[in-house]
């Protein structure tokens, strides 16, 4: 559903797509219909500028002084040389990968020069939409076979198939879950510590979260919740304070041992980094999806390395889907869990303060209203 091409190096992987197929039979009311999910929100044509880094460039495409005192500096603060290493290792395996993808006709959208701007405004239009929604303190399910559309607080939402989702604080999750070692695979997106988004949430408190520290992530029971042959995995920022805590702090707390770093690549719709690859400590182009295993053995095979490419969602950290990548490293039906979830997945079990959002049908057109299946003509 949602993985384009798959080669040695990674996959390509198209959010959007999978968000259409789940939900291309969804029951309502009336009968079934289908369902496509806001496409503007992932209309990213362009690398992505901040509102200082626009008036930076352009002062700076007047004054040559200022250029030549921007790469000494950048000159004098590089990353270390195993990072650059690291970074020039991406870039290889990138390169390889969109060479193949450009062949068989992906990434063919338009280059433009509006920063995003479609993107830009679905995102702040889903911001100050979903801004009042507060369905905290709500546990829930779709037990049945099809996506369904359904009320919560009066409000619509859509449910994929087999989905459980609990929206409470995560501190409290030891009184709300089963703690008896059931899952397969939990994945972590936790609100990290972050100085960006504080000044974001001074500035606009409907596009900010509440963030966590790293102490904190230390108390999740994930060992009471994995089973003893289980995967985690948790996305990471570039940050080293981050990085350290995992391995050093975080997972030793939770009985895990690391096994592989992915990194998810963020490209326009015409394969460009949204960002250029940085020498010097900074933005890069990509986030880290950190890997661990309950088994201390090497009979866990998960290969380090791999690239996830996709394009981004405009809205803040909106991860792609890893269903269909990571299946390959679980048993067959395997019992899915994400902590910190920003939307719901078909099978899985999901907790978060924010999961009902990208739920809302205010995000979704309706095609093929009141379209019947066979089934139900043959009942008839």
């Amino acid at each position: 559903m949602s993985l384009l091409y798959t080669s040695e190096e990674g996959w390509i992987v198209s959010h959007l797509q999978y968000l259409n197929e789940i939900y291309k039979k969804v029951r309502n009311e009336n009968g079934f219909c289908s369902l496509s999910f806001n496409k503007m929100i992932f209309e990213i044509n362009s690398q992505y500028l901040r509102q200082n880094q626009i008036a930076q460039i352009m002062q700076e495409s007047q004054d040559s002084t200022i250029i030549f005192n921007r790469k000494k500096r950048k000159r004098s603060q590089q990353l270390p040389q195993k990072d650059l290493e690291e970074v020039e290792h991406v870039k290889q395996m990138l390169s390889t990968i969109m060479a193949t993808a450009r062949i068989k006709g992906l990434f063919c959208g338009n280059n433009l020069s509006d920063n995003n701007e479609v993107a830009r405004l679905a995102s702040r239009k889903f911001y100050k939409d979903t801004y009042s929604l507060k369905d905290e303190n709500l546990f829930g399910s779709n037990d049945t076979d099809d996506a369904i559309i359904s009320e919560v607080h009066a409000k619509k939402y859509v449910f994929p198939r087999k989905c459980t989702f609990y929206c409470y604080d995560v501190r409290d999750i030891e009184k709300k879950m089963e703690l008896s070692n059931q899952y397969d695979f939990i994945l972590l997106d936790p609100p990290w510590w972050n100085k960006s988004i504080r000044r974001k949430k001074i500035k606009c408190a409907e596009a900010s979260y509440k963030m966590m520290y790293n102490e904190e992530l230390v108390k999740i029971p994930i060992k009471k919740l994995l089973r003893s042959n289980g995967i985690v995995a948790i996305w990471c920022t570039n940050s080293s304070n981050h990085l350290n805590s995992i391995f050093n702090e975080i997972f030793p707390s939770w009985g895990i041992t690391y096994k592989a770093k992915w990194y998810w690549i963020k490209v326009t719709q015409t394969g460009d980094t949204i960002c250029n690859f940085n020498s010097a400590p900074g933005k890069q182009p990509y986030e880290l999806l950190i890997l661990g295993s309950a088994l201390k053995e090497d009979d866990v095979d998960i290969p380090d390395g791999k690239l996830m490419i996709s394009i981004p969602s405009a809205v803040h950290s909106h991860k792609p889907p890893l269903t269909e990548i990571i299946k390959g490293y679980l048993p067959d039906e395997p019992k899915c869990l994400e902590i910190f979830a920003r939307y719901l997945l078909p099978g899985w079990t999901s907790w978060g303060l924010e999961i009902l959002k990208f739920q809302h049908l205010s995000l979704y057109e309706i095609l093929d209203e009141n379209k019947k299946t066979e089934s139900d003509e043959e009942r008839k």
